[in-house]
């Protein structure tokens, strides 16, 4: 019989811990929806930061004509109408 009700309290305080989470969690989302119901959070309102870094690379050649540097898309040179070597 002893050995019995050891396993019961055992299994009994292995249940505790998950039983717990399982509250906490059901309480939190219990308390956001109840915010939301009252306008306090929405998704509308939440505020969102978003970041995106852009990068541009000049590159500049030297035209082998006038030696002049110029942005190294156009086909000639803009100041002597040089092409690209």
């Amino acid at each position: 019989m002893q050995a019995n009700v050891s396993n019961v309290q055992s299994v009994s305080h292995s249940l505790i811990l998950p039983l717990a989470i399982m509250l906490f969690s059901w309480i939190i989302r219990v308390m956001k929806a109840a915010k939301e119901a009252q306008g306090e959070i929405t998704p509308e309102n939440q505020l969102v930061i978003r970041e995106r870094e852009i990068i541009h690379e000049i590159v500049e050649i030297r035209c082998p004509y006038c030696g002049n540097l110029y942005d190294e898309k156009p086909d000639k040179c803009p100041h002597c109408g040089g092409t690209k070597p």
